[in-house]
């Protein structure tokens, strides 16, 4: 008996729902898919389906045996994967997902270089902020700020972010600048609030290595960071945002740096995969182009060339 075959099959029964219908599926008989479950039951000992004429079910050693196959035989076909393309051109579908300032403002403007270096590959991007399961969603390559911990996952570091108080030009002509952060309950605040406790997020100062938080008073509150940011381009208000989400604005001038002195590092932007994905070539290309990508990022910031 190929155990592995045999393991192929009983998962067939399991997703099917019955020995028939795990046969048509598989193209052998109904006979082969009985026989090659009752060999898997000697070889192990335990009952792993109760079954009637008229009914199936999976018992609790028949359920662990199942959820245990599932992982090894995904394995095997990552590995089979990993194998044949470890030395070959990158090529296939590359599933990515990050959060959508990073996608609109950073990867996707460098998006037509990569694709034209590996023309083989097939990028399908999703933008969110939310937790994902990379094995249960199918996705290759995740971005995120902030720390993700997963043990099943590899986490390499992008770039370090700083906690950025800023205000549009008009806003400062009519009103002055904060010169210190106490002074921020004198002026129009906009604050950012967590999506999942709905609590304000409090704004980050550090003075001499020393890190202390304020919430000053907010005349608009939103989790949404765009709307934040949009509403303090329009002259509404001061925010604090993490620097990757407002780095373009400042240099265009759209909004202006404030109470630099005071400011806090951030979370980082980590790329994270899982590892037997490492030798896969999309994915190997695909974390390299990252990489370059942040780098260049950070290069355009002569002040503190790791954080962006």
């Amino acid at each position: 008996m190929d155990r592995l075959d045999a393991l192929k099959v009983f998962c067939s029964v399991v997703d099917a729902g019955g020995f028939r219908r795990a046969a048509d599926r598989l193209g052998i008989s109904t006979t082969s898919v009985t026989n090659q479950v009752a060999a898997l039951e000697a070889r192990f000992r335990v009952k792993l389906l109760h079954r009637t004429t008229r009914s199936m079910s999976v018992t609790d050693e028949g359920r662990q045996c199942y959820e245990s196959a599932m992982r090894l035989l995904a394995d095997m076909n990552e590995l089979e994967d990993v194998l044949r393309h470890s030395t070959a051109a990158p090529s296939g579908l590359l599933r990515v997902d990050m959060p959508g300032i990073i996608g609109t403002q950073i990867v996707s403007p460098a998006l037509p270089g990569f694709l034209r270096n590996y023309p083989e590959v097939t990028v399908r991007m999703s933008a969110n902020d939310r937790l994902v399961d990379m094995v249960e969603e199918g996705i290759d390559v995740l971005v995120r700020i902030g720390n993700l911990a997963d043990s099943r996952l590899v986490a390499q570091t992008l770039a370090g972010t700083r906690y950025v108080c800023c205000a549009a030009p008009d806003y400062l002509a009519r009103r002055g600048r904060p010169q210190s952060p106490e002074d921020l309950d004198h002026f129009d605040c906009l604050n950012f609030l967590y999506p999942k406790s709905r609590r304000v997020r409090p704004w980050y100062f550090q003075r001499d290595a020393q890190v202390t938080s304020l919430a000053p008073r907010g005349i608009f509150v939103s989790d949404h960071v765009e709307s934040l940011i949009g509403a303090a381009v329009a002259g509404g208000g001061i925010i604090q945002v993490l620097s990757i989400s407002v780095q373009d604005r400042i240099r265009r001038g759209a909004l202006v740096p404030l109470l630099t002195e005071w400011t806090a590092p951030g979370p980082d932007v980590a790329v994270l995969f899982q590892q037997r994905h490492l030798r896969a070539a999309k994915v190997k290309v695909f974390v390299e182009f990252l990489h370059a990508v942040f780098r260049m990022r950070c290069r355009d910031q002569p002040a503190r060339q790791e954080m962006i």
